[in-house]
């Protein structure tokens, strides 16, 4: 036999007194004052362990898309939304299909998507709409023209190379549901190359092998968040960060590696074929 939460006991039992004493008696507290204080604490929990049980959609399927493409969770969920409200089985007038509007065949061919059928399941629409905007992201080196040819196609934004007025609002519409589902804490924050943490974390040993250790791990798990202006500044400063402790040039290969593998997914992300993901 399936054992009940204890929580879910007292919403039952908060569900069973008020039906007991009733909901106009113990609203105008002809209920016994212990009964009341007992009542009102476990409405209060029940509220709270509702709250916390009641996941963001499809939290798993965004963060994981983003952790593997290098995007911000909370960006992936604001396009789904503006999209297609997080439906899983949207479907536009011009071939879009699923929670990230993929255009079929199109699009989802070059994403790899052999199916249609595979464009109604959650996670793999979010993951190609991650593809997808990674690639739209290397492409245009810019948020905002990424938008726009997610929601014009890029053939378009690469030859006027300016964001087209009917693709503002659509713009403006993911900018503010990004800021409200950041602010909301549900879903994991994109990671941060700042090299001042890396100053921070190197300072605190003076042993070259142990400060190696600590900047390679840093760098391991910060590059895919780092812009290549970026990679291109920590390889400048690396001599003052580091001293002598990079002295054979093993971090120095592993920016060098992470600018060579940026460089190659901006010229692949040079071919993209003209698609038009929106509803």
């Amino acid at each position: 036999m399936k054992k009940i939460p204890p929580f879910y006991r007292i919403c039952r039992f908060f569900d069973r007194c008020t039906r007991e004493i009733g909901i106009r008696n113990f609203a105008s507290r002809k209920a016994p004052t212990s009964t009341s204080i007992f009542l009102i604490s476990s409405l209060f929990l029940c509220q709270a362990t509702s709250a916390s049980k009641a996941d963001f959609p499809y939290k798993e399927c965004f963060e994981n898309s983003a952790e593997e493409v290098g995007l911000d969770s909370n960006f992936l969920a604001a396009v789904a939304s503006v999209e297609s409200s997080f439906n899983p089985l949207a479907e536009s007038t011009s071939g879009a299909l699923g929670l990230m509007q993929i255009k079929w065949p199109q699009t989802a061919l070059e994403l790899g998507i052999t199916e249609r059928s595979e464009l109604f399941e959650p996670c793999t629409n979010i993951r190609a709409g991650a593809q997808y905007l990674a690639n739209l992201s290397a492409r245009f080196n810019s948020k905002l023209l990424s938008l726009a040819a997610y929601h014009e196609g890029p053939t378009k934004i690469g030859r006027e190379n300016s964001i087209p007025k009917q693709s503002v609002i659509y713009i403006e519409k993911v900018l503010r549901e990004e800021f409200l589902i950041q602010a909301s804490n549900e879903l994991k924050k994109r990671g941060t190359c700042d090299l001042l943490d890396l100053q921070s974390l190197t300072q605190k040993t003076h042993h070259p092998i142990a400060k190696l250790k600590v900047a390679s791990d840093w760098f391991r798990q910060s590059h895919i968040f780092c812009s290549t202006p970026k990679l291109l500044d920590l390889r400048n400063q690396l001599p003052e960060i580091m001293g002598t402790a990079d002295a054979k040039g093993e971090l120095l290969q592993l920016i060098n590696n992470a600018l060579q593998k940026k460089s190659e997914t901006k010229n692949k992300a040079g071919v993209l074929p003209p698609a038009l993901p929106s509803s």
